[in-house]
């Protein structure tokens, strides 16, 4: 019977492997003796062996060879006697057993040896319009690799079941990049790669980089990919007063809304605007087109929607932007309300007291900025309670300073008392103000 010896590299030096790059031990299972695992940068490997006793000794070299019966796997097919050492070359990846045999005592020696000889031959790239999906493509295959490659047999179970453990992990750690700093990876640790959400928007080389288990590096690149993909981004301006601001949302806007559409978009040659508003067609609440335009990017990348447009509703602002070279397009809504018009009947107030003391000394809106919203036309009228008329306006609403108690045309100041107001109005979308509340009387005081 043949004696078992263990062989871990750091403790036993009988067999060796001459010029291996990296070594380790089995983990079997059942055992805490383990055997060497030795691995070569290169198709095949080496293995000296020698017996503990240095002596002149007979040499036995055996295979594992997993399709045959368990008891059968190791095969002989070296052997050499008289000798001091023997060693083997050109040795393919496998499991190796030496039987030594000296002055009468057997020595036996077990090693599994491991060729990585693995190549990225080329990435491939496969570039569409919503992604780019970058292949790293091994020598073998990278099933090949995880399932044929770096194997060992678990020699203290009855059955010697197959350890896949290195080749499976063979390609844990491995980083992508671009050459253009803007494209960004998941870094999933994977021979594919998928950048979309957008797909990149600039060109680019890309570089594969793995570290294997065995601590060997790999490398690719690619040659230059063109970006095919668009990315639409628009930035909304809004006109108050005369002002633009940028659109801010959940912020109330009024009618007649001024728009500045500006394009940032990425990669398009071609931009398109689109205006749209919620109408009922066909009894169902949809969008309709009611404004378009288009320009080329080198010619200007704004646009301005009518402004008449722009009344009481809910709205929605389409940028599309369009690479005509590839035919890839993206594009990009924003939801705009415009808010229904109103003067709101607690603005108004019924007293005031136009004695220069600079409390409530004008007959104004109250907080206009919040009351009074989307006004196409408004006017008011102040009547003594004899029916003379001691004030008018007409204009905008926003822009209406109030009546400061002095009677039209003569400039005189208007006498303590009770006076009537008519205000009419009439807003973007059509709503009259001139009933009920918009009709009243008020008091006029100015003692202090």
């Amino acid at each position: 019977m043949l004696a078992f010896v263990a062989c871990v590299p750091s403790v036993y030096s009988q067999l060796t492997a001459p010029g291996r790059n990296w070594a380790s031990a089995t983990q079997y299972v059942n055992t805490t003796e383990q055997d060497s695992i030795f691995t070569f940068f290169a198709s095949t490997g080496a293995l000296r062996c020698k017996h503990s006793t240095g002596g002149v000794a007979d040499y036995s070299w055996y295979r594992y060879n997993s399709k045959l019966p368990v008891s059968d796997r190791f095969e002989l097919f070296f052997s050499e006697s008289g000798v001091v050492s023997s060693m083997q070359t050109g040795l393919t990846e496998g499991g190796y057993r030496v039987e030594v045999v000296s002055a009468g005592i057997i020595e036996t020696y077990t090693v599994w040896l491991f060729t990585d000889n693995i190549q990225i031959n080329r990435v491939d790239a496969v570039n569409r319009c919503d992604f780019l999906e970058l292949v790293a493509i091994t020598t073998p295959s990278s099933y090949v690799i995880e399932y044929d490659r770096f194997v060992y047999h678990d020699l203290s179970k009855t059955m010697h079941s197959a350890n896949y453990g290195y080749g499976k992990t063979y390609f844990s750690d491995i980083v992508w990049q671009a050459s253009d700093s803007r494209i960004s990876f998941s870094q999933s640790s994977s021979l594919r790669q998928t950048i979309e959400g957008p797909a990149p928007l600039y060109n680019s080389t890309y570089d594969v980089a793995i570290t294997n288990v065995f601590g060997r590096s790999l490398s690719a690149q690619t040659g230059e990919i063109t970006a095919i993909a668009a990315s639409a981004v628009q930035k909304v301006q809004v006109e108050t007063d005369g002002v633009w601001a940028d659109y801010a949302s959940g912020t109330d806007y009024e009618a007649l809304l001024g728009l500045r559409l500006e394009s940032e978009s990425v990669n398009a040659d071609s931009l398109y605007w689109f205006v749209l508003n919620q109408s009922v067609v066909d009894y169902d609440q949809q969008y309709v087109v009611i404004w378009r335009d288009s320009s080329l990017f080198s010619a200007r990348v704004e646009a301005y929607p009518t402004k008449d447009l722009m009344r009481p509703g809910h709205f929605k602002i389409r940028h599309l932007a369009y690479n005509t070279s590839s035919g890839c397009k993206d594009s990009v809504d924003l939801d705009i309300k415009v808010d229904s018009s109103k003067i709101a009947a607690e603005s108004i107030p019924n007293v005031f007291s136009p004695n220069n003391d600079g409390v409530n000394d004008m007959f104004v809106f109250i907080t206009p900025e919040e009351s009074v919203k989307s006004i196409q036309s408004f006017s008011i009228k102040i009547f003594s309670r004899s029916g003379r008329q001691v004030y008018e306006h007409s204009g905008d609403p926003r822009e209406w300073k109030g009546w400061n108690g002095k009677v039209k045309g003569s400039g005189a100041d208007a006498s303590e008392g009770v006076y009537f107001f008519i205000i009419e109005a009439k807003g973007w979308d059509n709503r009259e103000f001139d009933y009920g509340p918009y009709k009243g009387f008020l008091h006029l005081y100015r003692g202090k």
